[in-house]
C-alpha cells in the first residue's frame, strides 16, 4: 500500500465577481500517492488549473476558499507564507502553461536553474552549475553549456518546456504538478514530454498531478483520471477504465469528440459559472437528460473505484 501524499477534501474556491461570486471549484476531493500519477481533464474553464493553483497556494489574496489541501499530512492553508516558500519547490514543484512566460526573459537560463539550489541550502553555485549541466543533458540538451548562457527568448517552446522540466528535477520535489504542458508544442515534441512526465514519479517517486485536456495524454500518463465540469468532479477512477468505460455522459461525449472517435462535438457550451443550472450543471448539453436531472444534482460516491455522477 502506497503512502497518501496529497489529500485534497472537499475544496471550494470562490472568486470576487462584478456582481456574484464566481464558484469556481465545488466540493472537490481526491487523494494522490506516492509515485503516482493523476489527470485531472475537462474542457477549458472547469477549474482544473485553479485545483492546481490551491495546492500551491498561489490564489490570489481576496479569493475565498474552504477545504483543505494537505501534503505528507501538513496543512496547507495553515502555513505562513515564509513556510510555504520553502515548501514550493522543495516538496512540490509546478510546471506552469506557457513556458516561455514562466521564465525571466532578462536571466540567463543557468542563473534561474542555479539560484533555487543555492537559495534552498540545496549546495553552493558551484556544485548547482554542474547539477544543472547534468540534468539538462539528461533531457536532451547537446550543448549544456550554450543553454546555461542562453536568455528564454533565445529558445524554442520546447526547449523552454524542458528547462521548466529541469527547475523541478533538480529539487526533487514529492509532488510535481504540470499544468497543461502540452500548450505550444509541437507534435514532434509530444513524445519528449510523455517520457519526461513518467520519468516524474519513475525516477524520483514524485506523484504527479496532471492538468489537461488532452485525453490521448491522460491515458498514456495516468494512473487515474478525474472529470471536471463546472468546477465539480463528474467522474473518476483508473485512467483505462474511465476512458474506455465512462460512466458519466460528458466523459462520453469527451471521449466521443477524439477525431479517432468519430470527431462528434458535445453540443452547446460549458454554463457560466455566474449563472449555473439547477439540478445536474451537464443536463441542457446532455442527450439522456431526465426530468430529474433538472431538479437533481447526483451525490459522488468517493468509495466507489470507479463514481460517477450520473444515475441515468
Amino acid at each position: 500500500m502506497k503512502t497518501t501524499l496529497l489529500r485534497v477534501d472537499d475544496l471550494c474556491v470562490t472568486f470576487p465577481g462584478a456582481g456574484e461570486p464566481v464558484p469556481a471549484v465545488r466540493n472537490v476531493s481526491f487523494a494522490l500517492a506516492e509515485g503516482e500519477r493523476i489527470a485531472l481533464v475537462g474542457e477549458s474553464g472547469c477549474g482544473k488549473s485553479v485545483i492546481a493553483q490551491a495546492v500551491m497556494r498561489l490564489l490570489p489574496p481576496e479569493t475565498a476558499i474552504s477545504g483543505s489541501v494537505r501534503l505528507n499530512g501538513i496543512d496547507i492553508f495553515a502555513q505562513s507564507e515564509t513556510a510555504m516558500e520553502k515548501i514550493r519547490g522543495v516538496q512540490m514543484g509546478m510546471v506552469f502553461q506557457s513556458p516561455e512566460r514562466a521564465l525571466n526573459p532578462v536571466y540567463r537560463i543557468g542563473k534561474q536553474l542555479t539560484d533555487p539550489l543555492v537559495i534552498h541550502g540545496i549546495c553552493d553555485r558551484t556544485e548547482a552549475k554542474k547539477r544543472v549541466r547534468d540534468v539538462l543533458g539528461s533531457l536532451g540538451f547537446t550543448d549544456p553549456e550554450w543553454m546555461m548562457k542562453a536568455y528564454p527568448w533565445m529558445c524554442s517552446g520546447g526547449m523552454c518546456q524542458r528547462v521548466l522540466f529541469a527547475a523541478v528535477l533538480l529539487l526533487h520535489p514529492q509532488l510535481v504538478i504540470a499544468d497543461e504542458p502540452t500548450k505550444g508544442l509541437d507534435a514532434d515534441r509530444l513524445g519528449e514530454l510523455e517520457e519526461m512526465l513518467c520519468a516524474v514519479s519513475e525516477r524520483d517517486g514524485a506523484g504527479l498531478l496532471l492538468i489537461t485536456h488532452d485525453l490521448g495524454l491522460a491515458a498514456r500518463t495516468a494512473d487515474r483520471v478525474i472529470v471536471m465540469y463546472s468546477g465539480l468532479i463528474l467522474e473518476s477512477g483508473p485512467s483505462d477504465v474511465v476512458l474506455k468505460n465512462p460512466g458519466h455522459p460528458y466523459t462520453r461525449g469527451l471521449v466521443g469528440s477524439l477525431p479517432e472517435n468519430g470527431f462528434t462535438p458535445i453540443p452547446g457550451m460549458s454554463p457560466a459559472l455566474t449563472d449555473l443550472p439547477s439540478g445536474c450543471v451537464f443536463h441542457p448539453r446532455c442527450p439522456h437528460a431526465l426530468e430529474r436531472c433538472r431538479t437533481e444534482m447526483p451525490d459522488l460516491c468517493m468509495d466507489e473505484e470507479h463514481p460517477a455522477r450520473c444515475r441515468i
